[in-house]
């Protein structure tokens, strides 16, 4: 059991005395308070979800919805046509995600330095800290004969259409391959910031305390002061009244490319109009087959299968990514958004339906300066995300959903459907059928797993938030953004691996600024 603080604890208003303040226990705030704390600085670590552990992991999406993830599990764009799912619990994301590991792609970063101005952090900069998180969390590629049968069903209709096809890498140890990795790991397989870097950084004399939403951050001249907190009852999840205040002589924001933005808005810092802006996802749709055998798509780990058919060049149009993905049953039961009769029928199909998922790369298109969406402030202060279906991601979320029934039809589906739906039963049915589909807000249903930009990094103050030679805020000596905010684009991958390199790497730049 980790030594931990819950909001409970925190009876009366409290100021702390710190080295470094980290706001965010997930992918980037973990890491920075496991290498700060084993340096021998006093880290606090505040984190606004509860601290959940394997003992009440029960495998049930009605119970983890609520208890793991943002918003209950409704967070949203404000238009609610792209559901967006965020963890948020001590370990962040990481306790929720399906493990999937790939490294960020040479190609991306050398346009996010040829097009974003992005100095001082390269590709080969990060390898080494890749590849000592990678030994960390154990993440290791997946063997065929581990495929369940539903990514065996992406895989061999891939394989059928002659597109590239591949394994993808998983950071587990021992895994049992339960399959609902998005409700917490119940053996502690998944190698998530709550089984080993908090771990690690507790050992070294880190505070952790849940259920902290931080409301501001405090500054006088160039210089963060305070952090200022509000507690949460661990049991209602409702403010309790008392304050929590941390001065910090360094002050880090891993709250996620929502939170992030969200709490530099509060705080009234943003001097070059640029956080919240760029905010990229990666817009995700699937495409599902039923199949004359037993898939059982909610049984085995997540995902084991990937293609890169797309993902890298489709002339100048928007590229995406296809994976292997599950369809448990509460999550099958809302997409796609279908009542009655039809959606009865799909849902006694269940057990026989196989899913494959497209996640599609946006902020790359170097023709607007205001790409992707926008996280700005509600009345309450809580952050709304709006995010515009441009004709570009129109015609990508086209491109993406015929590939994505083809994909079901060549492995072996009798039938298949989109995420409007419109219903297929030949590969010659494709084209005619789903280019009549309508791919407008709120037509489809888009699923959100990933969220990134925000607080783009670059060396420019006018054209980003943090500077990319340390990931320092531009206008703060002593106040770093180290999460998914950063990236000046969607990652076009899985992006945790992505976040734990920069928060490895961004470390050392925290510890000289905290000496």
């Amino acid at each position: 059991m980790m030594a931990i603080h819950i909001g409970s604890d925190v009876r009366e208003d409290t100021t702390l005395t710190c080295d470094v303040c980290i706001v965010g226990s997930g992918a980037g705030g973990a890491v920075v308070a496991e290498r700060l704390a084993k340096r021998g600085k006093r880290v606090v670590v505040l984190e606004d979800g509860g601290f959940h552990t394997s003992d009440g992991f029960d495998l049930l999406e009605k119970t983890a919805l609520p208890k793991l993830y943002q918003e209950g599990g409704g967070r949203a764009t404000s238009d609610g046509a792209m559901a967006i799912a965020q963890g948020r619990a001590v370990g962040g994301t990481t306790v929720v995600n399906w493990t999937t590991c790939f490294r960020t792609p040479e190609h991306v970063m050398t346009h996010w330095a040829e097009r974003h101005g992005v100095v001082g952090l390269t590709h080969e900069a990060l390898v080494p800290h890749w590849a000592r998180m990678e030994e960390r969390l154990g993440v290791v590629k997946m063997r065929l004969d581990q495929v369940n049968k539903n990514n065996m069903v992406t895989h061999r209709g891939l394989s059928q259409l002659g597109w590239h096809v591949d394994l993808l890498s998983r950071n587990v140890r021992n895994c049992a391959h339960t399959g609902y990795c998005g409700t917490g790991c119940p053996i502690d397989a998944k190698q998530s910031m709550l089984v080993t870097m908090l771990p690690d950084a507790v050992r070294a004399g880190a505070d952790i305390y849940a259920n902290a939403w931080v409301r501001t951050v405090e500054r006088v001249g160039r210089r963060a002061t305070r952090v200022v907190a509000l507690m949460r009852d661990p049991a209602t999840d409702r403010p309790t009244g008392v304050t929590l205040t941390v001065e910090a002589k360094t002050v880090v924001l891993a709250a996620g490319a929502i939170n992030t933005p969200a709490i530099l808005l509060r705080s009234g810092i943003d001097p070059s109009g640029r956080t919240g802006k760029r905010t990229f996802l990666h817009p995700a749709v699937g495409g599902t087959g039923a199949h004359p055998e037993r898939i059982d798509p909610f049984i085995g780990s997540p995902q084991y299968v990937y293609s890169h058919e797309f993902a890298e060049s489709r002339d100048g149009k928007m590229t995406f990514l296809l994976e292997g993905a599950p369809m448990f049953p509460m999550l099958a039961g809302g997409f796609p958004n279908v009542l009655g009769a039809e959606r009865h029928g799909q849902m006694e199909l269940l057990p026989y339906c196989s899913l494959t998922g497209a996640l599609l790369h946006d902020g790359f298109d170097d023709t607007v300066e205001e790409d992707g969406g926008v996280v700005s402030l509600k009345d309450n202060g809580n952050p709304k995300v709006d995010y515009p279906f441009t004709a570009r991601l129109v015609e990508g979320l086209e491109a993406a959903t015929k590939a994505l029934l083809r994909v079901q039809l060549a492995g072996g589906a009798k039938q298949a459907w989109s995420s409007h739906p419109r219903y297929v039963r030949s590969l010659d049915e494709v084209d005619r059928v789903l280019s009549n589909a309508p791919y407008r807000a709120n037509s489809i249903s888009v699923f959100v797993a990933h969220v990134m930009g925000g607080c783009a990094m670059g060396s420019d103050p006018r054209r980003s938030v943090v500077d990319s030679r340390s990931l320092r805020h531009h206008e703060l000596d002593n106040l770093f953004v180290i999460d998914g905010s950063v990236m000046p684009t969607s990652a076009t991958v899985n992006p945790q691996m992505t976040i734990y390199g920069l928060a490895s790497w961004a470390s050392e730049f925290v510890a000289e600024a905290t000496a």
